[in-house]
């Protein structure tokens, strides 16, 4: 492996200092470890005094390291790593004490791949995202990687979450890209540029808990598979909605609750249950799509089929439309126009989108299809501004 010693000083933003670096496929590695920090997360070289933080972490995700292999990670592992290169490991310091680590592993191509894990004591207060802007500001602006890579394995949220917050791009999910524990698995992949922001680059929607006396819209739950099966399965929904499998299948409901939870953190999409109040039974779903920067969003609705003909899906829309109108201040979402698009020989959904105060703004020829044939497309729309008649504001809770 090709390799020369220079030195060089820079300072950017960071606290760097000068060192003498190793240039290996012309990328420069400090030989010895720098110490950054953001006046709040100290990323540095490891100490002694950091082996119980790294068992106890180990010991808390459950790893295959035991004591002796913490000993000689800490001991000398990393320094070894660091002095040839190939992977660029800092201890992660917060409040004084071991919090983790966070690493870039390079390649031969001049990129390198991000790596970190937190103690679970320093977990959700941001300190993953502080030491992942501070490695990746190093990876750039002294070793001088053209591209650093991202990915965890598909289920790894806490992973995503820094990803997003440190303005990593989202990149495809890959089938069986990485080996763990003994098994191919899927993973999520990303990459961020030099001069990309280290921002998120969209809102991460969350689903909020919006209440009325008698209804309760919430996030679906992993144990409704049977009741969302038996939902979208029925001749209501095959002749409006040919696209949707029929029947729909526990696997189809499973892959659509995955499918909600990645929408919704791009930023695309939300989802909520529409559930009894009293019991908490699902009675049917309400969808808030084609979310625009303008304020712009779209509904999409369905009910089960023994919920179908009280009313609910009225007063859903019409407490979901209160939240999203309302300022973000006010914990509302701060849209200024909903739409509703149905067929037009679709009238309970169309009865639903009149019941709630919508307007009907236009017709489209031939324009929704249906499962045996192309019919009319209607729009419906409520605007910020409207005068809705309520009997008050419908309240909602976040």
């Amino acid at each position: 492996m090709p390799f020369a010693c220079v030195e060089i000083t820079n300072r950017p933003r960071g606290k760097w200092v000068s060192r003498w670096v190793v240039l290996i496929f012309g990328v420069a590695f400090l030989s010895q470890h720098p110490v950054l920090t953001d006046g709040v997360v100290v990323l540095r070289g490891p100490r002694d005094d950091d082996l119980p933080g790294a068992i106890e972490r180990n010991v808390e995700d459950g790893g295959t390291f035991g004591v002796q292999d913490a000993r000689n990670w800490i001991g000398y592992g990393i320094a070894e790593a660091w002095a040839a290169g190939t992977q660029l490991v800092f201890v992660v310091e917060h409040e004084g004490r071991y919090a983790g680590s966070v690493g870039l592993r390079p390649d031969a191509m001049g990129n390198a791949s991000v790596h970190f894990g937190l103690s679970r004591w320093a977990r959700g207060a941001g300190v993953a995202a502080r030491a992942v802007r501070l490695v990746v500001g190093f990876g750039f602006e002294v070793c001088g990687f053209h591209v650093i890579h991202w990915w965890a394995a598909v289920g790894n949220w806490p992973s995503r979450r820094v990803a997003w917050a440190t303005g990593f791009r989202a990149g495809p999910m890959i089938p069986g890209l990485v080996e763990l524990a003994g098994r191919r698995t899927d993973a999520w992949t990303g990459w961020i540029l030099p001069g990309d922001p280290r921002e998120p680059r969209q809102r991460w929607l969350e689903v909020p808990v919006l209440e009325t006396s008698r209804i309760r819209l919430r996030p679906w739950r992993d144990d409704e598979i049977d009741r969302i099966s038996s939902a979208r399965t029925n001749q209501a929904t095959a002749h409006f909605l040919p696209f949707i499998p029929q029947p729909f299948s526990a696997e189809d409901a499973r892959w659509w609750l995955k499918d909600l939870a990645e929408q919704a953190a791009t930023g695309r999409r939300l989802n909520w249950c529409i559930a009894d109040a009293a019991t908490d039974l699902g009675l049917g779903n309400l969808t808030l799509f084609n979310l625009g920067k303008d304020g712009d969003g779209e509904l999409g609705y369905w009910m089960h089929p023994d919920a179908q003909g009280r009313g609910v899906m009225a007063e859903a829309l019409r407490c979901l439309t209160s939240w999203y109108f309302a300022a973000r201040a006010d914990g509302g979402f701060g849209g200024s126009r909903l739409v509703i698009r149905t067929a037009a020989s679709n009238q309970a959904a169309r009865k639903v989108a009149e019941a709630a105060a919508f307007h009907h703004v236009g017709t489209e020829r031939e324009a929704f299809r249906l499962a045996t044939h192309t019919d009319d497309r209607v729009t419906y729309d409520l605007l910020a501004s409207d005068q809705i008649a309520r009997s008050g504001d419908i309240p909602f809770s976040t």
